[in-house]
């Protein structure tokens, strides 16, 4: 049998109890090139297929080379909720702002 703990606060999730997937990847942005008349008539279906093809042999070491790194955590529902009103923790930074401690 699965065993699942919450991974924020470490409280057991039985078996039949909600439990909240949450996954993150992170990845350098790309901002593409301007696009062209000639971009938009061209058929770029064979190039999506074999870069598809492509990204499936890649191995995960060429993803964190390039910055890639992907997340996976498993939530009680309590934690859940706290996680969507702040998911990117941005209260507890405020809360640590470091900026009043003088530099020793």
């Amino acid at each position: 049998m699965v065993h699942y703990t919450c991974d924020l606060c470490g409280k057991d999730l039985c078996a039949g109890e909600p439990r909240f997937v949450i996954k993150i990847e992170a990845y350098p942005g790309h901002d593409p090139d301007q696009i062209t008349d000639d971009d938009l008539d061209d058929d770029h279906m064979e190039a999506v297929a074999e870069a598809l093809r492509n990204e499936e042999y890649q191995a995960s070491d060429t993803h964190q080379e390039q910055g890639y790194k992907g997340f996976r955590f498993d939530l009680c529902p309590s934690c859940h909720q706290k996680f969507l009103k702040n998911p990117l923790g941005r209260d507890l930074i405020r809360a640590l702002d470091l900026s009043d401690f003088s530099e020793n």
